[in-house]
C-alpha cells in the first residue's frame, strides 16, 4: 500500500510540474501571429528618452498627441528604432537583441515577435508607426559595410 501511495504522489507531482512549466511559458500570445522586424543595432533606448525627444525636438513636429500619451502610459519600457517604426518592448525582450555601435557599417537586428498594439505618430517624413511587441525571438543580423 505504501508503494501505491508513493506512485500516486509521484504521478501527481509530475503532472503538477508539467502544468507549471506550461503556465510559466511566455507563449500566452499566439505564436501563429508572429511578425518579423528589422531594427537598428544601436539600441535599445529608454522609452522616456524617446518620448521626451518627440515632445521637444522640431524634427517630430506635428506628432499625434494621443499616440505620445499612450507611449508614455506604457511606463518603464525600451525602444528599438527601425526605418519606419519605434518598436517598444519590456527589458526582458529588449535584452534578447544584441547591441552594436560602429562607424563604418550599419548593423540591423532581425527578430520575430507578437505585435500587441500598433499606433501612428502621424504623417510626414519624420513621423513613424509605433509598435508595442512581446515574445521576442532573435533571428540574426544584417550588416551593410560602408567604403572608407
Amino acid at each position: 500500500m505504501n508503494k501505491s501511495i508513493i506512485a500516486i504522489v509521484l504521478v501527481l507531482v509530475a503532472i503538477l510540474a508539467i502544468v507549471l512549466v506550461h503556465a510559466g511559458d511566455d507563449s500566452s500570445v499566439d505564436d501563429g501571429n508572429r511578425t518579423i522586424l528589422n531594427v537598428s543595432s544601436e539600441g535599445p533606448y529608454k522609452l522616456s528618452e524617446i518620448t521626451q525627444e518627440i515632445r521637444t525636438h522640431e524634427y517630430y513636429k506635428g506628432y499625434d498627441n494621443e499616440t505620445l500619451e499612450w507611449m508614455e502610459s506604457l511606463g518603464n519600457k525600451y525602444v528599438w528604432n527601425s526605418h519606419d517604426a519605434f518598436v517598444i518592448m519590456d527589458k526582458g525582450d529588449a535584452d534578447k537583441i544584441p547591441t552594436q555601435f560602429v562607424c563604418d557599417a550599419s548593423f540591423y537586428e532581425i527578430f520575430s515577435c507578437n505585435v500587441i498594439e500598433e499606433h501612428s505618430l502621424g504623417y510626414g517624413d519624420n513621423l513613424k508607426d509605433v509598435l508595442y511587441v512581446k515574445n521576442v525571438k532573435y533571428i540574426g543580423e544584417d550588416v551593410i559595410y560602408y567604403e572608407v
